[in-house]
């Protein structure tokens, strides 16, 4: 707010210099008129042309109205000096006089062409934003169909291995279900039997996310309101924010509209996003969600910032990567499984650094079905 402040009080300043300017110019040449002697015919020959200055200045900077009152200004302190001192010389008066006309017919061309170069300008500046932002989306779609191959490719080979998984797992667990009833609890031997039915369990979750990944299922759409959802949601996390000394704030847009989307697989996602960010600070720290509308754009925005110690930038590129992560006991699916519903739901994922040293996740969604 203030760097806008700025900007406007030195636009000000610039304004009042070129008026001040101007006026000062038409004042100085109209004096020098007054207080030279018409003896000296050579030197109000120049004084008349210096009176172009102005005129021109007034023209280039505020389009024909403002060439044309500079003119307006400058005749009306000159005709007087010509009717005081050059009333007996009617050759020179008539010269004079055409001087005038010229004023005027110099500031209204000038002042057209400056208009036509200043709005020519501002068109080339729009352009080139468009261009900018042109080029960003196409980057962005780049990124997006690599991704998308990406996923695709592993999304074929994880459907593979996990079925190929699923199935012995099965046999698994239920022979340890049948030697756990053989081994008590203070047998020596049970220890192992709890251990290899955690790791079983464990495994079969790790399948579940492979599947998750590579078969998706269709977005169920249906009238949802993004606040709601992320309240709930966040009611969910609370415990285990709370044992993390994560503390969990949220804010919300009122004119955030309905957005049709499928509630369930959009909680995973904030689930996945939010979870993501209290492991990122083991010593506690503060996760703000933010929900909001851009109705220029038709969207719905969710952004989830925290304050952890957030990522190195060659990181930051491959968070959505499948199988990548930081985390020793990650699978490095839960973003990538994200980023695919958030695609599916014809919206985006994406990640920064922030301010206060973390990342900030923003989902947008569109806001119509």
């Amino acid at each position: 707010m203030a760097r806008y402040g700025a900007v406007a009080v030195k636009r000000s300043l610039n304004d009042w210099l070129k008026y001040t300017s101007i006026l000062f110019l038409i004042l100085v040449v109209s004096a020098l008129h007054y207080w030279t002697s018409i003896d000296y015919l050579y030197l109000h020959e120049i004084y008349q042309r210096v009176y172009y200055i102005p005129i021109l200045l007034a023209a280039f900077w505020y389009g024909p109205l403002g060439g044309v009152l500079a003119a307006l200004l400058t005749s009306s302190l000159y005709v007087y000096h010509i009717q005081a001192h050059w009333a007996h010389f009617p050759t020179y008066t008539v010269n004079q006089y055409a001087e005038i006309i010229l004023y005027h017919i110099v500031a209204v061309i000038i002042g057209f062409l400056s208009r036509r170069e200043r709005r020519q300008r501002e068109s080339l500046e729009s352009t080139t934003k468009e261009l900018s932002r042109a080029y960003e989306q196409i980057q962005q779609t780049f990124e997006q169909l690599k991704q998308a191959d990406r996923l695709a490719a592993l999304g074929q080979l994880s459907a593979g291995v996990a079925h190929e998984i699923r199935n012995p797992l099965g046999s698994i667990k239920g022979s340890i279900e049948i030697l756990e009833a053989e081994f008590p609890p203070d047998h020596p031997k049970r220890e192992f039997v709890d251990i290899i039915k955690e790791e079983t369990v464990r495994l079969n979750t790790i399948v579940g996310e492979f599947l998750k990944f590579a078969r998706p299922a269709s977005p169920s759409m249906q009238a949802t309101s993004l606040p709601e959802l992320v309240d709930s949601t966040l009611t969910l996390l609370k415990k285990q924010a709370e044992d993390s000394h994560v503390r969990l704030s949220v804010a919300h847009d009122p004119a955030l509209p309905d957005i049709h989307l499928d509630p369930d697989q959009i909680r995973q996602v904030l689930l996945n996003v939010v979870l993501n960010g209290i492991q990122a600070m083991p010593e506690g720290g503060r996760i703000v969600v933010r929900s909001s509308y851009r109705q220029s754009e038709g969207t719905a925005l969710i952004e989830v910032a925290d304050t952890g110690n957030g990522q190195p930038p060659p990181n930051l590129d491959h968070l959505f990567d499948p199988f990548f992560t930081t985390k020793p006991h990650g699978t490095g699916l839960g973003l990538s499984i994200s980023y695919q519903l958030v695609h599916n739901h014809r919206g985006s994922l994406n990640v920064r650094k922030n301010d206060q040293g973390g990342l900030t996740f923003a989902i947008s969604l569109p806001a119509a079905g």
